[in-house]
């Protein structure tokens, strides 16, 4: 392909089809310039808005935000949850509990049932620092899906617990 530059700058190539000189325009259809001609200043590429548009930095804001609210819920326990562990918690004192293989069913039973193993005397938190079960008693937690820091039943037994314990 020719390509042709005046004294003013303008560029022009000849083009063979129609068989004349047309002037080249960066937003025209047009071929590329010659690479070498870039170093001569002439502009070889269409310009294009930069990243200072508020309209192209909107998607990569909103990747970065959901992404920061997905590691979150991910990582953070549910505070939904750990008010319902707090609520059943508060719940079960004074009731009896049954027992569940090696540990008691959640669902509190009634005291004069047979069923009855234990009866909760207090529930204290059991973040780090808190305070310990009275002596007479035993601590026992009821596992609640995604709380941390569970709460602790302080129980005693209300017959004879079965070994010993």
């Amino acid at each position: 392909m020719h390509w042709w530059r005046d004294r003013t700058g303008r560029v022009s190539f000849y083009d063979g089809d129609g068989e004349r000189w047309v002037r080249w325009t960066a937003d025209g259809d047009t071929p590329p310039l010659p690479p070498k001609w870039q170093m001569l200043g002439v502009p070889t590429r269409v310009t294009r808005p930069g990243w200072q548009s508020p309209w192209r930095i909107i998607p990569a804001v909103l990747v970065v935000v959901a992404v920061v609210v997905a590691i979150l819920q991910t990582v953070a326990p549910s505070g939904s949850n750990t008010s319902k562990e707090a609520r059943a918690s508060a719940a079960l004192l004074g009731r009896c509990l049954a027992r569940s293989g090696s540990g008691f069913k959640a669902a509190p039973v009634a005291c004069t049932s047979a069923e009855a193993a234990v009866k909760v005397v207090s529930v204290i938190p059991s973040t780090p620092g808190s305070p310990l079960c009275p002596s007479a008693t035993r601590a026992v937690e009821i596992p609640y899906a995604g709380v941390k820091y569970l709460h602790i039943e302080c129980v005693e037994p209300v017959g004879a617990l079965p070994g010993g314990g």
